[in-house]
């Protein structure tokens, strides 16, 4: 692969792409959560396959260009619950198909990605035998690479122009409902900003306050100068702190998955908020209301993910509007 120079690290268009994997061999287990072992193998493989990535990877590390879910087992989500919950190890076997969810925050990575699953030809008998990912003991092949699936709702691609049309073309009205599902574990590393006596923790709820200020954040680092200023932080923080936005129904229940050296307890489930109109006004500068904003960072929370090591597995989330994603 040619080496190409990236340039800048500001993107227009997301991804998320689901990899089809299947194991090598029987008789290995896994552990339930398997975030930061496919992180780690997700790496390792793109410093092999795709140098350049990899260094983009590295130069980015803090700004989190790429998500990786943990393995996706084919099982029913209260079992692999219960599973995760008590650690219990769970067997792979090479008939079931098993998936990772990549996404991308930086467009002109999703090129070189592409170029680099492409070289590996899975129409080749060796290649078809040739691992791609290595997590604990077990070897597992790459089957396909998945951009749009409907089925899946896990997967696609948009651009931030798409999300700010969408957002726009939402009807007005008082009230807002907005549902998040938090698919995995989700949480907050928390600490208070004013003092350190108490020292830091991880948040056991979604509220408004931890989730949008922090991913006003992540827009603000990723899109370019025309769609940056279109978020205002410091008017949503207000915003929430007016009670424009409440906590108006949950599903929720607390978690914990077990990475590879520590535990790790936070939430999942499902909780509506209601958004209340505001008077703010929409000008050529501030091209959305407050309540817009809120949506919007909302939609783009299911490519960034939300809350505390979202690169490892953690805070996959997704819009809800009638039981589907919006």
């Amino acid at each position: 692969m040619q080496s190409t120079t990236l340039s800048s690290a500001t993107s227009s268009r997301l991804y998320a792409l689901l990899l089809r994997m299947r194991p090598l061999e029987g008789g290995h287990t896994l552990m339930p959560f398997s975030g930061d072992l496919v992180h780690a193998a997700f790496l390792n493989w793109v410093r092999t396959s795709a140098p350049d990535i990899a260094e983009w990877l590295h130069q980015g590390n803090k700004r989190r260009l790429v998500t990786c879910s943990s393995l996706q087992f084919p099982l029913p989500i209260t079992r692999m619950r219960e599973a995760e919950k008590n650690n219990t190890h769970l067997p792979l076997q090479p008939e079931k198909i098993y998936t990772v969810r990549i996404t991308l925050l930086l467009d002109e990575l999703f090129p070189l990605l592409y170029e680099a699953l492409m070289g590996f030809d899975m129409s080749n008998q060796a290649a078809r035998r040739q691992p791609f990912m290595q997590l604990g003991k077990q070897s597992l092949l790459l089957q396909e690479a998945v951009v749009t699936d409907e089925a899946s709702q896990w997967c696609g691609t948009t651009s931030l122009q798409e999300l700010v049309e969408e957002i726009q073309s939402l009807p007005s009205g008082h009230v807002h409902p907005l549902t998040l599902e938090f698919a995995s574990l989700t949480t907050f590393n928390r600490s208070n900003q004013r003092n350190k006596i108490y020292g830091s923790h991880y948040a056991m709820l979604p509220l408004p306050i931890y989730i949008f200020p922090m991913l006003a954040n992540r827009w603000c680092e990723f899109a370019p100068p025309e769609y940056a200023h279109i978020i205002q932080r410091d008017q949503i923080e207000q915003y929430i702190l007016d009670d424009g936005m409440i906590i108006y129904d949950y599903a929720l229940q607390s978690h914990r998955v077990t990475f590879t050296n520590h535990p790790q307890r936070g939430f999942v489930g499902t909780c509506t908020y209601h958004l209340y109109q505001s008077s703010d006004p929409v000008t050529p500068e501030a091209p959305l209301t407050v309540r817009q904003q809120i949506l919007l960072l909302a939609r783009f929370a299911f490519y960034s993910g939300i809350g505390y090591k979202t690169a490892m597995g953690m805070g996959q989330t997704r819009v809800l509007e009638g039981g589907k994603r919006a």
